[in-house]
């Protein structure tokens, strides 16, 4: 019975759609984390948000030696020894009455778990096992979406009847239900009894990680590659980071700002099944176009927010975040796979997702900085969308492009 349940790709997608809600109430809930956590320590931001630029650092240069031992050990006792020190560390970082505990365990800890959920052992998997993978990748990866949906509020009563602290052993204790036994059981890389199409194409877990870059120094279409690999997610975690902490700043009220921030968790999840169907059907280049339309129109209601009367134009706000930067990994994802060779693909790749990684990690504390020195949001939004915009256009050309 379990053995045949281990070979359903159904099966499969489910668990890597609740694995996905996990991962989704950590990284979504980390907005709220910032607000209280600043009131109640007196941090800075910028001194909070550095612990999930840490959180993010760890886990991309984690990914490789991730790789190395799934290859060793195979995939599930691997993915769930990383599971177990995800949840670990979310739970002892309610522990930190220093700035040092919180990046050794949210940091450190957590994010070295964090491979255990990562988006590239997902796109591995939807690649491996359905044919249609950019659908597969996206019904896995929107269960992030309602792990933000389901999490906020509830880590708000938490938090409110408690305290921050008490959230995060919550959050920990949920992550070890989840996580540790579903990546034990169904978190196989390939099908029973297949080998990877990549492997048949000549590669090898051994490529060396200096071959990768040498290979992307050599490219200019994988320079460009690797380029919005760090200006995409930096784009996206500076604005998301601090969604809670503007819209209150914005006039909204603390209460209603949960509640519009918790609902892109709905969003995104509709947003990412809805982009995967459009790029299996219309392809990366047409769902890019609708991504940059829905970013700038994001970006625009935000800076407008302060000034427009009431508060009814914030509910505009889920709808437009998640359609302008849901899919930000499935488009990438599908964008490498036009570009890269098959026999390189997985050590290029995971070199472009490492600075994927560095954008991630550079989103919140530049925000953060940015803010605290000029103490308003708008001028760093401006520049947010010079970014925006710069990593939309290359991304467009990318997407036109393919290998050979």
């Amino acid at each position: 019975m379990l053995q045949r349940l281990q070979g359903s790709p159904a099966v499969v997608a489910a668990a890597g759609f609740l694995i996905m809600m996990a991962s989704g109430a950590v990284w979504g809930s980390f907005p709220l984390f910032l607000v209280e956590i600043e009131a109640d320590t007196g941090w800075s931001k910028t001194t909070i948000a550095f612990g999930f630029t840490i959180f993010v650092l760890v886990g991309a240069v984690a990914a490789p030696v991730t790789g190395w031992l799934t290859d060793r050990y195979g995939s599930q006792p691997v993915l769930a020894s990383l599971g177990l020190l995800f949840a670990s560390g979310i739970g002892l970082a309610s522990l930190s009455d220093h700035p040092s505990i919180f990046y050794l365990t949210f940091g450190a800890l957590a994010g070295f778990g964090s491979q255990s959920c990562g988006s590239y052992t997902l796109f591995t998997i939807a690649g491996n096992w359905f044919k249609r993978p950019a659908t597969a990748m996206a019904m896995m990866d929107s269960g992030s979406g309602i792990g933000t949906l389901l999490s906020l509020p509830v880590l708000r009563l938490i938090i409110e009847a408690h305290s921050w602290r008490v959230g995060y052993v919550a959050l920990g204790l949920f992550a070890l239900v989840v996580v540790l036994p579903l990546t034990a059981l169904f978190m196989r890389l390939h099908p029973p009894g297949s080998t990877s199409p990549l492997r048949t194409a000549g590669e090898t877990s051994t490529r060396s990680p200096l071959a990768a870059a040498r290979a992307i120094a050599a490219s200019p279409t994988l320079r460009w590659l690797a380029a919005v690999h760090v200006l995409a997610p930096l784009t996206f975690h500076a604005i998301a980071s601090h969604q809670i902490a503007y819209l209150q700043g914005a006039g909204i009220a603390p209460d209603l700002a949960v509640l519009v921030v918790a609902s892109t968790g709905f969003t995104f999840f509709a947003g990412r099944l809805a982009f995967g169907t459009l790029i299996d059907w219309r392809g990366v280049l047409d769902a890019g176009r609708v991504k940059a339309v829905a970013a700038f129109a994001t970006l625009a209601l935000l800076l407008a927010l302060p000034t427009l009367s009431g508060g009814d134009a914030v509910l505009a706000f889920p709808v437009l975040f998640a359609l302008g930067f849901c899919a930000t990994n499935i488009l990438f994802a599908n964008a490498a796979r036009q570009i890269i060779e098959p026999a390189s693909f997985n050590a290029v790749f995971g070199a472009v997702r490492l600075l994927y990684g560095l954008g991630v990690a550079l989103g919140p504390p530049v925000m953060a900085a940015m803010v605290e020195s000029t103490g308003r949001y708008d001028l760093p939004l401006v520049l947010i969308g010079v970014v925006l915009l710069a990593h939309h256009a290359v991304f467009l050309m990318l997407a036109r492009r393919r290998r050979g």
